[in-house]
């Protein structure tokens, strides 16, 4: 399993990416019903943009939404924040726009002093960094153990 996380993370691999104005854009793209953006996102979700490698469940994300729908994906989110845990966010390196604090090593301790907090979903394998203050959320599918 770890030698699938390791090919994900090779330049080499052919990644797809995609921007979406708004949530209703991305659905008409059929960017939900393909899995690379989570179902039940808040409605006002904007400036999405995926990054997913054909034929695999990897896939990595973010969206911005109103301060107003925070309930919503709270509701997507287990309760308990993750803290005090490492692991790896390996990405394609044509997914530029992941956030370097994103990339490889990842330290829950560190990213919560920049005001991002992590969380598991609720359902299924995806990754949550959110950032309740600005509005903005991240998401993927973590590296195989």
């Amino acid at each position: 399993m770890a030698a699938a996380a390791l090919v994900v993370a090779c330049s080499g691999i052919k990644s797809q990416t995609n921007s979406f104005a708004t949530l209703a854009e991305a659905q008409e793209a059929g960017a939900i019903t393909s899995g690379w953006i989570p179902e039940g996102l808040p409605p006002g979700a904007h400036d999405l943009r995926e990054g997913h490698v054909p034929g695999t469940r990897h896939r990595w994300g973010l969206f911005e939404y109103p301060q107003t729908e925070e309930a919503t994906l709270r509701g997507l989110l287990q309760p308990d924040e993750i803290r005090g845990e490492t692991g790896r966010s390996e990405v394609p390196a044509r997914i530029e726009w992941w956030p370097l604090m994103l990339r490889g090593q990842l330290d829950t301790d560190r990213l919560a002093t920049t005001g991002v907090r992590m969380y598991r979903a609720k359902q299924g394998d995806l990754l949550y960094a959110v950032n309740w203050n600005q509005g903005r959320a991240y998401y993927w599918s973590p590296a195989a153990e």
